[in-house]
């Protein structure tokens, strides 16, 4: 039998800052923060190249110990790569870090830090993600109670401590971000808070040319197998027959526009359901009027 191969590098177990964090059973916010930071030297939003094998070394003595030769590892590297690198680009970011950090609940914070970083933007995929996790229902608006998470989660990221409990916080949210004061959240006044990219912005403005009601009625004439998705060759006829059962009247240079837009943002693949009525169709909140109604009620009962 031939000696074990030792990888090149010793680290000092000591001075990794995973090995003294990933003894505790969940991160805080803070502490998913800090350990971002400490690898992601050159504040790229990602973990690549020395950076990348600097964490997945660390990763490695953590997991499996110090005695662990090349072969080993590099077995462990393509495990741990292929669980959480969903684009498989590579590069880790922070939202697929997070899958094995235990972190504490914050849908957020993954996004903050990789929008935080040069500038960048968050895809549409992206954006919808973190949507879809706060409209439980996708109705295409958060109500009273999913925005207060969004909102916790968002104080949160941001290192500000408030009374949640206190209608005056929740009050002023709503002031700001409902443009059309209909007392909830839609997915395009939301989508003003986040960088988001230009395509996906540009087509939420057609969202309330169609209602809910009308999108899901011809959506299910146009999913004959049942699959829950349409075709980007599909799409400019749905469009051109929504305008017309809408009365919206567009003409075939708006349907093309439109429809190219959605094809463009969706990568010219098929399109989920889902996604596709949140972004294309509005649906008239019923309880809108009875929640501005109690909010009023709570101002007037603080101001007695």
């Amino acid at each position: 039998m031939g000696s074990r191969q030792k990888r090149p590098m010793a680290l000092n177990r000591k001075s990794s800052i995973l090995c003294q964090l990933y003894e505790k059973k969940h991160f805080t916010s803070k502490e998913f923060r800090r350990l971002w930071d400490f690898y992601d030297k050159d504040g790229s939003g990602f973990l690549e190249y020395s950076e990348l094998e600097r964490f997945l070394r660390d990763l490695t003595e953590v997991t499996l110990g110090e005695d662990v030769d090349e072969a080993e590892y590099e077995k462990f590297k393509t495990k741990i790569m292929g669980m959480i690198d969903d684009n498989e680009n590579g590069k880790l970011e922070a939202k697929e870090l997070s899958k094995i950090i235990p972190t504490e609940e914050n849908f957020l914070l993954a996004y903050s830090i990789q929008s935080q970083n040069l500038g960048a933007q968050l895809s549409s995929q992206d954006f919808l993600e973190i949507w879809c996790h706060y409209d439980k229902d996708c109705s295409g608006y958060l109500d009273f109670t999913e925005a207060k998470d969004f909102m916790k989660d968002m104080l949160k990221v941001n290192s500000v401590k408030v009374d949640l409990n206190n209608v005056t916080y929740l009050d002023t949210f709503f002031k700001t971000f409902d443009t059309d004061d209909n007392g909830v959240i839609e997915i395009d006044e939301m989508a003003a808070i986040f960088p988001v990219e230009e395509r996906f912005t540009n087509a939420l403005k057609e969202r309330k040319r169609f209602t809910k009601e009308e999108f899901d009625r011809l959506f299910d004439q146009y999913d004959t197998n049942k699959s829950g998705m349409v075709t980007a060759k599909q799409l400019p006829k749905m469009i051109s027959d929504l305008s017309k059962i809408s009365k919206t009247n567009l003409n075939d240079k708006q349907v093309a526009e439109i429809s190219g837009r959605l094809i463009q943002m969706f990568a010219n693949k098929d399109i989920p359901r889902t996604e596709l009525s949140l972004v294309i169709s509005s649906n008239t909140p019923q309880h809108g009027v009875q929640f501005k109604r109690e909010m009023n009620e709570k101002r007037q009962s603080l101001r007695s």
